[in-house]
């Protein structure tokens, strides 16, 4: 994304990709409920515009000492005291006074962006300052006249904190005032933390992604829409090692947070009707290839939509070449579906579905014996369920469950909501139960069992390995 001269980068991770920046010299004014992360949105905005760009930068507070602000900051990774060696930044601890006392207290904070060069400014908070008035007139009037001083003549851009008592309260004069009007919000999904960022204003400028998730995981970073992974030549995928007593879930990240996936188990995928094939597949296929790599056997029912010649594709952003694909591989499908012969698909004839429900069990435990390693077994249940019915599908993943409990391998369902209940029929019977969905364009997951946090997901379409960076939402 381009800068003209009426913008300058925020600086805050995640967020320039987004927007055009912020307002030169404008005002910038960020609400929410408390604990929502107003406070870590500033440290971000200050630091990094200091660490990245050599913009000075002061932060006004009138909650906090110096000291405490340091701590705090330095939980998330950030070294204010270097940059205050630089000569980049101040902390200013600012007294909530009334009347005359808040007017000087403003004039002292013009006094120091001065003296500083500085070209960012948060003060946290307005709120407490505005308690300092007898009337919200006055309070208008300084905060128009002093804020003329610091915007339009020093052009430094101003990151004005709000808190709010509630979710419906009014908007205040600084709402109109204010060049942009970011509100932060920290709500629930399925009883787990998921944090929103709204971008209700920017004069002048183009929003397309007026909302966003962000997390304050190491510190406040805004989460935009997931883009997807383009093939590269110069890609390259190491399968991780398995972790004791299970498999691994393909992505180190993964791995750390949820253990990998345990030997012997069935885990049940449920995949929102709002991503596409790449989407889900960024978490399903890290697992299979490392599989692949490590010499096991692949056996796969595909997902209704999905046809092997594109499963084939997909492997080899993970280093699995044409040879490894057919010969670690197994699918099956209906005679009908309008795929390629290839030599690792196994038509199934439907005219008996008994018997064609046995060779499937039968002929995968056979192969699966020649290789001497326990196989990972995906299944979509939606063309299970399309091919034998719902009981026969049932009867069929039982069985295969059975199998895998004793075999130590790996099974993974992919439900897609095409057929009404799959999820509440097979959930009870998995081990571990995974949702992916998409919130305000960014793929997100957690564990329904095992209970997890939400996760999201971000994809560098620059890097040179196709998986995705896994991260927490708090």
């Amino acid at each position: 994304m381009s800068w003209d001269d009426r913008f300058v980068k925020s600086f805050v991770p995640g967020l320039d990709e987004v927007v055009p920046g912020f307002p030169r010299g404008g005002l910038v004014l960020v609400s929410g409920l408390p604990g929502t992360g107003k406070t870590s949105l500033g440290m971000s905005f200050i630091y990094y515009s200091a660490l990245e760009a050599g913009e000075p930068g002061i932060y006004v507070s009138t909650y906090e000492n110096r000291g405490r602000f340091l701590e705090n900051a330095r939980s998330f990774g950030m070294d204010f005291e270097k940059l205050e060696r630089e000569g980049l930044f101040q902390f200013i601890s600012l007294p909530v006074l009334k009347e005359v006392g808040v007017a000087e207290s403003f004039n002292i904070v013009v006094e120091h962006v001065e003296a500083l060069g500085a070209k960012k400014l948060v003060i946290d908070s307005f709120t407490a300052l505005k308690e300092g008035f007898e009337s919200p007139r006055e309070a208008r009037i300084l905060l128009q006249s002093v804020l003329h001083r610091i915007l339009e003549n020093l052009k430094c851009t101003t990151l004005l904190i709000k808190e709010r008592s509630s979710i419906s309260e009014d908007i205040g004069f600084e709402d109109y005032v204010a060049d942009a009007v970011i509100r932060l919000e920290a709500t629930l999904l399925e009883n787990r933390r998921i944090r929103i960022l709204s971008l209700e204003k920017l004069r002048g400028g183009e929003v397309r992604h007026p909302k966003l998730c962000f997390t304050l995981f190491r510190g406040f970073r805004a989460l935009p829409p997931t883009k997807p992974m383009e093939p590269k030549e110069s890609m390259s995928f190491s399968p991780p090692p398995d972790p004791p007593g299970g498999y691994t879930t393909g992505i180190p990240e993964l791995d750390r947070e949820i253990g990998g996936y345990p030997r012997g188990s069935t885990v049940l995928l449920e995949i929102d009707p709002r991503l596409t094939l790449r989407d889900y597949h960024s978490i399903l296929l890290p697992a299979a290839a490392s599989f692949i790599h490590k010499g096991r056997l692949v056996i796969g029912v595909p997902s209704g939509g999905v046809t092997v010649e594109a499963l084939m594709k997909a492997g080899k952003l993970y280093g699995v070449s044409e040879e490894k694909f057919f010969k670690h591989n197994v699918y099956f499908v209906e005679t009908t579906a309008p795929m390629e012969d290839l030599p690792n698909i196994i038509r199934i004839d439907l005219r008996d579905y008994e018997r064609a429900f046995n060779d499937i069990i039968n002929y995968a435990i056979n192969l699966a014996k020649k290789f001497q390693e326990p196989p990972f077994v995906g299944i979509g249940v939606d063309r299970l369920i399309r091919l034998f019915g719902r009981d026969m599908a049932a009867n069929f993943l039982n069985m295969a469950q059975d199998y895998v409990r004793h075999s130590e391998s790996l099974m993974i369902w992919i439900a897609k909501p095409i057929e009404s209940g799959i999820v509440e029929r097979f959930a009870p019977i998995a081990d571990m139960h995974i949702k992916i969905t998409r919130r305000h364009g960014c793929i997100i997951f957690y564990g329904v069992k095992p209970g997890t946090p939400i996760y999201a997901i971000q994809l560098d379409p620059e890097s040179k390995t196709p998986l995705p960076e896994i991260i927490p939402i708090v």
